[in-house]
């Protein structure tokens, strides 16, 4: 698809007058004359995981999405991924069913087992945050299974977002079940007000052995290099942390050294 430029009436005139050529007027497009994504440039595929891997685990919803998901961390992620992407699903899930509110629980559970794919190289791109490859590797996924747009953006959105801090709460229900699932498993947020037992139980079915330090060890390996991918965000602590010499830039500085001028009075 070609992109065009939006421009409107009211504004042709002084971009006539200020150029240097008479300029072109750009038939004005509506947002939603447009599909509601873009596809990267580079895709990265998605492939259908082994059968013998495509086992939805007890307690997941058993769908033909969940076990192709399930069989994607069997085959392709790795055990500490593999069961933080439970723990997330069943945290969440819980929180979910605290709200009284409906969710689609099945979606939830591909977000849980999609939202750290972008760590791993398979599905890691040179230039995009690992947040957003995984976002779109969950959005073929789900294309190739013929799944209805919008809910597709739902899940992109949550996996995309799932690090991001004072935005899920005004998106759908799932995206802020993703966010407060990961922040409880990586966090601990929201640790003392959940249900004791159901903590102990999911623990002991998806241990997190050495998980402290190998979670932030999956990070770095995820973007280290990349690492121009996290500036802004909470994994630039992970660069600060174990990167020898690493420098962020300085929105400041950046301010100040952009080549325009002030005006004068």
């Amino acid at each position: 698809m070609t992109r065009q430029s939006v421009s409107n009436s009211s504004a042709a005139p002084e971009a006539i007058a200020t150029g240097s050529s008479p300029a072109k007027i750009v038939e004005t497009e509506t947002a939603e004359m447009r599909p509601a994504f873009r596809h990267p440039g580079v895709i990265l595929p998605v492939p259908t995981p082994q059968e013998k891997f495509q086992h939805a685990q007890p307690g997941v919803p058993d769908t033909q999405l969940t076990r192709e998901a399930t069989g994607l961390l069997h085959e392709f992620s790795t055990q500490l991924l593999f069961n933080h992407s439970h723990r997330v699903f069943f945290w969440a899930n819980e929180l979910g069913r605290q709200t009284g509110q409906h969710y689609d629980q099945e979606l939830l559970f591909v977000c849980a087992a999609f939202h750290d794919m972008g760590l791993l190289k398979k599905f890691s791109s040179a230039e995009d945050r690992f947040e957003v490859d995984g976002a779109n590797a969950v959005r073929q996924f789900l294309e190739h299974h013929n799944v209805p747009a919008a809910r597709i953006q739902v899940a992109w959105d949550a996996i995309s977002l799932h690090t991001t801090p004072g935005i899920v709460q005004y998106k759908p229900i799932e995206v802020e079940l993703l966010y407060n699932g990961v922040g409880l498993d990586v966090l601990g947020i929201g640790y003392e007000t959940f249900p004791d037992d159901l903590r102990k139980t999911i623990v002991a079915q998806y241990p997190r052995v050495n998980f402290k330090q190998d979670i932030a060890n999956a990070f770095l390996g995820g973007f280290k290099h990349k690492t121009q991918t996290t500036e802004g965000t909470c994994n630039e602590d992970i660069c600060s942390h174990f990167i020898r010499n690493y420098k962020r830039s300085n929105f400041y500085e950046q301010i100040q050294n952009s080549p325009f001028q002030n005006s004068q009075l």
